[in-house]
């Protein structure tokens, strides 16, 4: 997959953020940012994610942060080599690439889980109140933006939001339908393949219930 991929839902959340005035950052990519094929921490970066380094160093969509490719503490490969410390399959498994500001939420693809083309799915890892575990959002990185230009678009209408600034709509937990629409991501869940990220929480196993109860459809 060339580095010039089209990446429709980064562009799509980028838009999403110019047109709702919603808090946004683009940096521009480091000079050393990795490319498709380079193996970062023993595992295969993701094509999408190459892509994304491409384009954009550490940035800012709304609530969510994008790390940077460099070597900040805060950037991809340090602040993964971080989590990975604590020994937790939630972190070692996946590669975290971004979270929700002031928050340890936090955005990762799983290689293990590439598909034929070589795309990661992409899961949320909760490390925060009490319950840690990671559960699936979307059957790819550009997926996954798309999905967040979604919720953006109903956080910035949601009462509570434009009364407060701070919404009653939390993602994922009040989007189940729109990631169920997506049929890639269904048919791992189905098959059992994020199980072993639950770690036995209930919460992440309502959510897989959750998911593969309604039938999928494009969004």
């Amino acid at each position: 997959m060339p580095m010039s991929m089209p990446l429709p839902g980064l562009d799509r959340l980028i838009a999403t953020c110019q047109q709702h005035a919603l808090h946004m950052e683009l940096s521009s990519p480091s000079a050393s940012a990795p490319r498709a094929g380079e193996l970062l921490l023993g595992e295969l970066l993701d094509p999408h994610l190459a892509a994304v380094y491409q384009r954009l160093g550490a940035s800012t969509f709304g609530p969510f942060t994008l790390y940077g490719s460099g070597s900040d503490e805060h950037d991809l490969i340090p602040r993964n080599q971080w989590l990975r410390e604590y020994g937790a399959i939630y972190f070692q498994a996946p590669l975290s690439f971004g979270q929700d500001i002031g928050f340890s939420l936090y955005y990762g693809t799983v290689p293990r889980l590439a598909d034929s083309h070589g795309l990661q799915p992409v899961v949320y890892i909760q490390a925060h109140d009490g319950e840690q575990f990671a559960i699936p959002l979307a059957s790819s990185v550009d997926r996954f933006f798309h999905l967040y230009s979604l919720y953006l678009e109903r956080m910035v209408v949601d009462f509570e939001y434009v009364h407060t600034g701070v919404p009653d709509l939390v993602f994922p937990w009040s989007v189940p339908e729109l990631i169920a629409a997506d049929a890639p991501l269904i048919a791992q869940v189905r098959a059992g393949r994020f199980d072993f990220l639950t770690n036995g929480e209930e919460g992440a196993h309502k959510w897989l219930r959750e998911l593969s109860s309604p039938p999928s459809s494009p969004l």
